[in-house]
């Protein structure tokens, strides 16, 4: 899993439920006691890169913790639909964001980000690509919009 590469120790881990300003600051803080990948998932690929974490404890949502949408099996996604990303990126002023912020990006079609100047070929039919071909756009540079569904 190229995401928990060296780090695949489930010790090594700890979810912050509800952060949403860094230092972690009135977060919920949950040990995780195993990381699940996917069973198609190998190595040398980016294909089914995803993993679960299962918690050594029970997650109560409550107050303004609420679970995210996730799409459904077999889900079309239409090119140009706008999805939402977040992060603690670079802002415009080039420094690392304290505050979670989102953005909106469109969904783009793997034939444009496949093309050679954008992705090269490594996106299969089993991933999503969104954002923009200019960039400045993404979890790690995200502009601040005007309606943060995170605020």
């Amino acid at each position: 899993m190229h995401v928990f590469g060296w780090f695949a120790d489930p010790s090594m881990w700890m979810v912050h439920v509800g952060l949403t300003e860094q230092p972690v600051n009135g977060a919920q803080s949950l040990a995780v006691e195993k990381i699940i990948y996917h069973t198609h998932y190998r190595p040398k690929g980016l294909d089914y890169d995803v993993a679960l974490m299962k918690l050594a404890k029970s997650l109560v949502f409550s107050g303004h913790v609420q679970p995210i949408c996730l799409p459904n099996h077999g889900e079309d996604f239409v090119e140009g639909t706008l999805c939402w990303i977040s992060g603690w990126g670079a802002t415009e002023a080039d420094e690392t964001s304290v505050v979670l912020r989102s953005a909106a990006v469109p969904l783009l079609s793997t034939k444009t980000c496949n093309q050679p100047e954008v992705y090269k070929g490594l996106i299969s039919s089993w991933m999503i690509c969104a954002g923009y071909l200019e960039g400045g756009v993404d979890s790690c540079q995200v502009l601040i919009m005007p309606e943060d569904p995170c605020s």
